[in-house]
């Protein structure tokens, strides 16, 4: 049975009438960015992505990969690999501890790599980053090229974009498409479901 109504179907389909609910999901992860947070480790993490997802109607097949140096396997790579997700490259890994502006031509060329092997009528793609804002022209490319489903997660203290800024990123994203960091590891909610919640109870009807 679908964990999404009628309203969040709506939130599924494209302009043109595609839908994305039982499409694959690709999740290209920044963990130097986007740590663990205490408590959980890469099998939960990949649980909670997983339901959060759910949530908002996501059900398709999800992979997790993870962009992080040695220093952040703390018990080994078994552990990212025994969760289910795809660990890139050594050669491409050691890049990530070099600094940020190399961490993110990495992505985006992997990004651009992905696009290029994925031959899926309908696909749903995820960054977690520190700023995805760094993303924005790599992200117009994607969508321009194949019908892409993009779903975003930034940490709670990245930075703060005016709205003119933030409008080229936001016109990609999928409606309600973005999460907070931390929720999404815990399994939460969106960050426009999360304020809607909000609204409605601060709401007085009397």
């Amino acid at each position: 049975m679908r964990s999404h109504d009628d309203g969040s179907r709506n939130e599924r389909e494209s302009d043109d009438g595609l839908n994305y609910w039982e499409a694959k999901i690709d999740v290209f992860w920044d963990v130097k960015e986007c740590p663990i947070p205490a408590g959980l480790d890469p099998g939960s993490i990949f649980r909670n992505i997983k339901s959060a997802l759910a949530k908002q109607g996501y059900l398709g097949e999800l992979t997790i990969r993870p962009y992080c140096d040695k220093d952040q396997f703390p018990d080994g790579p078994d552990d990212f690999e025994s969760a289910g997700m795809k660990l890139v490259p050594p050669e491409i890994s050691a890049l990530f501890s070099i600094d940020e502006a190399r961490r993110y031509i990495t992505m985006s060329c992997e990004l651009c790599s992905w696009l290029c092997r994925e031959h899926d009528e309908f696909k749903n793609l995820m960054i977690i980053s520190g700023d995805n804002m760094d993303f924005r022209s790599t992200l117009q490319m994607l969508k321009q090229r194949r019908p892409v489903n993009i779903l975003l997660a930034h940490p709670e203290n990245a930075p703060r974009w005016c709205p003119k800024c933030r409008k080229p990123l936001e016109d990609v994203v999928a409606e309600s498409g973005e999460w907070f960091w931390e929720s999404l590891a815990a399994g939460g909610d969106s960050i426009a479901k999360t304020k809607c919640e909000e609204l409605l109870g601060n709401t007085d009807y009397s």
